[in-house]
């Protein structure tokens, strides 16, 4: 335990037994000052989640801290500055404890598993006087505890807040002791402590309804975005106990009313019994919810301004902006945003509504790259780690949900993001902490697949190619599924070569690429026959085979061509699932079919990336068929409008649209690949990213076969350039014939121009582009 903790109890509350609505619980010590505070640190850990108060007025405004771990192994530590909130003589600190993830069992039904039966917490004050003299006040056996207001509370079944029962002033200097009784000192559990990594849950939006209509008796509230987070109500002329009740929803039936179906196990009602008077408001503090419909019973005369949707993620910094000349692929990003702002809250969840809202490995894996575009994820995902390692089984294999509720491990293409994640955030930002930190980690793992396998080949597991467009059933892919654990395999060795010689660890590096290659071989002897065709025929057997690097050079073409096949036998359609989506335009644009990656971008009929946004989707669905034109709603058991894992496509929308890519070679964008790639009938397209190397910007615009090009380049970085010339003189760099020291031996048959450009703001014009 840090030593900052060393004179701190944990404190409890009496129990209360089990129950799905649990309340929350106040405590509070009253202390004296003996003089001016220079400065104060509060810090608290907890299994729960906490919001400390001083001196009558909440620390500060996040939400569900010191936030989500497995709390059987370990619990992060909250701290804050709070001198200017204490005074010489009377003060009072306060803490409002409650489940969060901990507590009641979170999970699905039939598989929830409570992590920390029990809540409790620690906390300590450390105090610095202007005489430079020093104390702590630290919870122990002299705090109070006692219930108060809200009265029921949970992440999955909403919030109960009866405001009769507020607690006025509780945490004042003089507050009274009526009602409060000793807080229960507790065992100190066995696990580590841990300092959060990332910036913590915030509301980072408020929104106010697009309309407000009466549907049976209820008002219900359109805020016109797909989002996750509370509702904040303003009221007027109440009566003292009224019941006013509030229920969240994705979308609408048919009929008009709420579609709750899709929640399954989880209630997701806020309750407010009114205090009474002339005004008041409520806004939930302990829960949250994924919604774009809101409705309210129980009070009459709502306005629309009496609403507000408080946008809640954890608060990451902005780092990409894409922007292109269609309306739809500029709605695909802004859905792409939205579904990773309301899936980022304290793990990367596979859904915000219904009774899961579970770190899915294989979801975090196939969307880290675009992720990692869109927001600063370092941090985030460095923390996330925590839970994989924490969650990781005695003989190697992660977990597929982290942290781990099911106890289910090693699934291909899930438990493979213990190796992925780290290899693409170390990428991004070009520190090697996420490696060190994982390192052990990652090793084990790998030797539990090479433990596993046969002849380099691995069995069969569960999940395949989830939800592909012809699964009988989510698992039931026709791609075979020894052929995605096996390419999986390959892709975690050769990722543990880079990282190995990144780390210094020559040795290994050097052990690990020879594992790649037997990998490889044995891929092409069991998988692969001699005319190129690999086992399956499906979409996702060649996109594996080809992204991971697994197809002999000389039947590359044959396997392209044989992957256009598949897609064009399609009519242009995609029929992949998690695994095979995200590899579907990198691969065909790596291999110059550019033009069918754009076709499938651009595809507006089922099933498509399109489909969903002219269905008027706010953000990415969980099923390409969540909801058809022909059928209505898709299978009810599994059916979220707010799931990341299709919106991997962002990686490629940066990366070959906006033309921003980092370099394997230097990571951190020290050196950065611009290489847009015009076609689908665009006019124009860029975007703009902050990296830890500086700002890249870049637009472009074509017209008739004509492209104009301008890029920035931060100060201190470089970058490789491939535009689409099939020679030099179609190139014109600042209205000139690049110099001969710009140009660089090209590393790619389809794009023959290369250049290697310092620091600096160009104008690049290809004159006959063309359209690799």
């Amino acid at each position: 335990m840090p030593t900052y903790f060393s004179t701190a109890d944990w404190l409890s509350a009496p129990t209360t037994g089990a129950s799905k609505l649990r309340p929350a619980h106040y405590f509070r010590v009253q202390f004296q000052l003996k003089g001016p505070v220079a400065q104060a640190t509060l810090r608290y850990a907890a299994l729960g989640v906490a919001e400390p108060w001083i001196n009558g007025m909440r620390v500060h405004d996040d939400f569900f801290t010191p936030g989500w771990s497995d709390y059987r192994k370990r619990a992060y530590v909250s701290s804050y500055e709070v001198g200017q909130r204490l005074q010489a003589g009377a003060n009072c600190l306060g803490l409002v404890l409650a489940d969060g993830w901990a507590g009641a069992p979170f999970g699905p039904e039939g598989h929830a598993v409570a992590l920390a039966p029990r809540i409790l917490f620690c906390a300590e004050l450390e105090v610095t006087y202007v005489d430079g003299t020093s104390e702590r006040i630290v919870s122990a056996a002299d705090w109070q505890c006692r219930m108060g207001p809200i009265r029921h509370q949970s992440i999955y079944h909403g919030e109960t807040y009866d405001a009769r029962k507020a607690l006025l002033d509780w945490t004042a200097e003089t507050a009274p002791n009526r009602g409060w009784r000793s807080a229960e000192v507790v065992e100190a559990p066995a696990i580590e402590l841990t300092e959060k990594k990332c910036p913590p849950v915030r509301i980072t939006e408020r929104r106010e309804p697009a309309c407000l209509r009466l549907h049976d008796h209820k008002w219900i509230a359109d805020f016109g975005q797909n989002l996750v987070g509370v509702m904040r109500i303003q009221l007027r002329n109440t009566k003292p106990g009224q019941k006013i009740v509030f229920k969240f929803a994705e979308m609408l039936q048919a009929d008009g009313s709420l579609y709750l179906e899709n929640l399954r196990g989880a209630a997701a009602t806020d309750v407010y019994y009114c205090k009474g008077g002339d005004s008041e408001s409520y806004m939930p503090r302990f829960t949250f919810h994924g919604f774009r419909y809101a409705q309210v019973e129980g009070y009459e005369g709502l306005e629309a301004q009496d609403l507000i949707a408080c946008v809640l993620h954890n608060d990451l910094p902005r780092t990409g902006q894409f922007k292109c000349s269609d309306p739809l692929i500029n709605q695909l990003q802004d859905c792409i945003l939205w579904g990773q702002r309301g899936n980022f809250l304290e793990a990367p969840t596979d859904c915000p509504q219904r009774d899961e809202r579970l770190g899915w490995s294989g979801d975090a894996q196939v969307f880290v790259e675009t992720a990692c575009f869109n927001y600063d994820c370092e941090g985030f995902y460095r923390q996330w780690m925590d839970a994989m390692r924490d969650g990781q089984r005695a003989d190697g294999a992660f977990p597929d949900v982290a942290p781990d509720i099911l106890g289910w491990h090693g699934n291909a293409g899930w438990g493979d993001a213990g190796i992925i994640v780290p290899h693409a955030v170390w990428l991004h930002y070009g520190q090697t902490a996420i490696l060190e930190e994982n390192w052990s980690a990652m090793e084990r793992y790998l030797r539990f697949l090479k433990k596993q396998a046969r002849d380099f080949i691995q069995p069969e597991t569960v999940f395949g190619d989830w939800l592909a467009v012809d699964a009988v059933r989510p698992e039931w892919g026709p791609t075979p599924k020894d052929l995605i654990g096996t390419a999986y395999f390959a892709r975690d060795a050769q990722l543990m070569a880079r990282m190995a010689g990144v780390l210094g660890k020559t040795k290994a590096a050097e052990q690990y690429a020879v594992l790649f290659e037997k990998i490889r071989s044995a891929f092409q002897r069991r998988f692969i026959t001699e005319a190129g065709l690999v086992l399956g025929d499906t979409q996702t057997s060649y996109l594996l085979a080809l992204g991971f690097d697994l197809v002999p050079e000389a039947l590359q073409s044959a396997a392209v061509q044989r992957l256009v096949e598949r897609i064009e036998g399609r009519n242009g359609h995609l029929s992949t699932g998690f695994l095979g989506t995200p590899l579907l335009n990198p691969v065909l644009s790596r291999f110059g079919r550019g033009d069918v990656a754009y076709r499938l971008l651009l595809q507006k009929t089922y099933p498509s990336w399109l489909y969903p946004i002219t269905n008027g989707a706010t953000t990415m669905w969980e099923r390409w068929n969540s909801w058809t034109q022909e059928d209505g709603f898709g299978p009810v058991e599994m059916n979220s409008f707010n799931h990341y894992a299709y919106g991997a496509i962002g990686e490629w929308l940066y990366q070959r649209v906006a033309g921003i890519a980092p370099h394997p070679d230097y990571p951190g964008y020290q050196r950065a690949i611009i290489a847009p790639l015009p076609g689908g009938g665009l006019r124009s397209g860029g975007g703009s990213l902050k990296t830890r190397a500086g700002t890249f910007v870049t637009k472009w615009e074509q017209k008739r076969s004509v492209l104009r090009f301008k890029c920035t380049i931060p100060e201190g970085a470089d970058a490789l350039v491939l535009l689409p010339a099939a020679k030099w003189s179609q190139l014109r760099l600042d209205g000139a014939t690049p110099p001969a020291h710009f140009k660089c031996k090209s590393t790619t048959r389809l794009a023959p121009c290369e250049m290697l450009l310092p620091a600096g703001t160009y104008q690049i014009e290809v004159d006959a582009c063309a359209h690799f």
